[in-house]
């Protein structure tokens, strides 16, 4: 594996997934509360493994950048619970679905997408979302999950794929699959 240039990270993608379990418990992904909640509460701090409170840049960059990091540590964690029990006689049976997320911010009409213009007055528009198509929510511009989870013998997520919806659910499933 290739070293990136620079400095290595300071602290752990791990840390970063418990302060991000932490903002969903808490329902606030504002990196100017979470600087502000880890520089006051101690407990949470030790509890996410920061040994001194990240900058408030450095929370917003490394959560912006974290989901490849938590695809892979569900990917981890349901090949380890696969390994201890699955049984040689029992089958294997699982399921994937996706659901579709509205994006955050006002709507960006798919003609003004493909001649990448945001109309004047328009702000705060995520440029990385995608338009589709649902047969219950009808048309979603945003991001689609989709997961793979373990039906029999017990329910557990196997793979967790975050991804716009610009690519279809078939699609990204067999690009899960053929991922080792």
């Amino acid at each position: 594996m290739k070293r990136k240039v620079g400095k290595p990270p300071t602290y752990s993608d791990f840390s970063f997934l418990l302060l991000t379990i932490a903002a969903v418990v808490l329902g606030t992904f504002d990196t100017i509360e979470l600087h502000r909640l880890l520089s006051k509460d101690d407990g949470l701090r030790a509890a996410c493994a920061f040994e001194q409170v990240p900058h408030r840049k450095t929370i917003a960059r490394r959560l912006s950048q974290l989901v490849p990091a938590a695809e892979e540590q569900i990917r981890l964690c349901g090949r380890q619970i696969i390994a201890q029990i699955a049984a040689p006689d029992e089958p294997l049976t699982s399921a994937i679905d996706g659901r579709m997320y509205q994006a955050a911010g006002p709507k960006w009409h798919a003609k003004h997408r493909r001649e990448n213009l945001i109309p004047p007055g328009l702000r705060n528009v995520d440029t990385d979302s995608y338009w589709s198509k649902s047969d219950y929510r009808g048309w979603v511009q945003g991001y689609r999950l989709i997961v793979q989870t373990l039906v029999f013998p017990v329910p557990v997520p196997l793979v967790a794929r975050w991804t716009g919806n610009e690519i279809g659910e078939s699609t990204t499933f067999k690009q899960m699959l053929a991922r080792p």
